[in-house]
């Protein structure tokens, strides 16, 4: 009987169906809430400009990227200093943030756009370029989206997907401000009038070998603000003779020529050291020691600047080098 038990049992399991296998889930695309998160800052403008202009350009980026989705841009802050952009970045909780430069030139102006990983801190992609009108503003900011979402990684027909099913972001995008006002104000850099008559400035004629202008290092203790004032200073500076762009490469430039120049060989190199010191009683005095150096990482020229400020310092270098480098050769 325990036999004739034993076997009715094993029958039974023996013909029981197999457990089906646990279905393997689908996997979900990523929410689309969790697009990185962008803050566009100011951009710096140069001395004696609006800094509206700086604003607009600002707002512009913000809406243009927002617009083509795939981002979420935060509304553009006011009032940071630039040495606090990382910090505030992070407190906002962004994982990427734009900041630049731009500067008048004749009748356009120079834009210099710097896209930064709050992660790590580090410039990931710089652009100069100039414009001519609100479209190219928005080109500019269309190739900043462009390369942020190659870093993290998304492809083509990703971005299409989310662009097609996924209205741009409402509550935490660059667009309060309306279009129509930003545009009046980047228009009128572009409408440049000298004296009553409305008769355009004449271009400056510059030198077909351009400039690439690398980070300012320090003498002694300069805090950190000024350092990259100095390297904003210089491009500003650079600017006025010659075709000025910039680089995100931080090593010394004789030694990262290669790197800095890449396939643009017909360029120079400009770099600088800054010294500060303060007598007792007087003003600071500040000395920017101007080094150029060709693409091959010789060294081209070196002039000395001194002034009551770093912008003092800074232009009479670059005005030196300016004058006895006409052609930046």
């Amino acid at each position: 009987m325990v036999f004739r038990t034993l076997f009715l049992a094993l029958f039974v399991v023996g013909i029981a169906p197999a457990p089906q296998p646990a279905a393997t889930p689908t996997p979900t695309p990523p929410s689309l809430a969790q697009l990185p998160t962008i803050l566009v800052y100011p951009f710096d403008v140069q001395t004696g400009a609006d800094p509206k202009l700086g604003i607009a350009i600002a707002q512009i980026f913000g809406q243009e990227m927002a617009a083509a989705g795939g981002l979420s841009v935060l509304a553009v802050p006011q009032g940071v200093a630039r040495a606090n952009f990382l910090s505030n970045a992070r407190g906002e909780q962004a994982e990427f943030y734009i900041s630049g430069y731009v500067t008048q030139v004749g009748d356009s102006a120079s834009v210099v756009e710097q896209v930064v990983s709050v992660d790590s801190g580090v410039i990931l992609f710089s652009q100069t370029a100039q414009v001519n009108n609100v479209a190219d503003v928005a080109s500019l900011s269309l190739l900043a989206r462009t390369e942020i979402l190659t870093f993290v990684g998304r492809n083509t027909e990703t971005l299409q997907t989310q662009t097609a099913n996924t209205p741009a972001p409402t509550s935490t995008n660059g667009a309060a401000v309306p279009v129509s006002g930003i545009t009046n104000i980047v228009d009128s850099v572009f409408k440049h009038k000298n004296g009553a008559r409305g008769t355009p400035s004449p271009a400056v004629v510059k030198p077909p070998r351009g400039v690439i202008v690398a980070t300012a290092t320090a003498v002694g203790a300069v805090p950190p603000a000024d350092l990259t004032n100095a390297t904003h200073e210089l491009y500003f500076a650079m600017n006025r003779y010659f075709t000025t762009q910039a680089t995100g490469v931080t090593s010394d430039p004789a030694q990262s020529a290669d790197a800095i120049c890449g396939a643009n060989r017909d360029n120079t190199i400009a770099a600088g050291t800054l010294q500060e010191t303060t007598a007792a009683h007087r003003r600071p005095n500040v000395t920017f020691v101007l080094q150029v150096y060709t693409c091959f990482g010789a060294q081209l020229e070196r002039e000395t600047g001194k002034g009551a400020t770093l912008k003092m310092a800074v232009d009479a270098a670059v005005a030196a080098y300016a004058k006895a480098h006409p052609d930046n050769s």
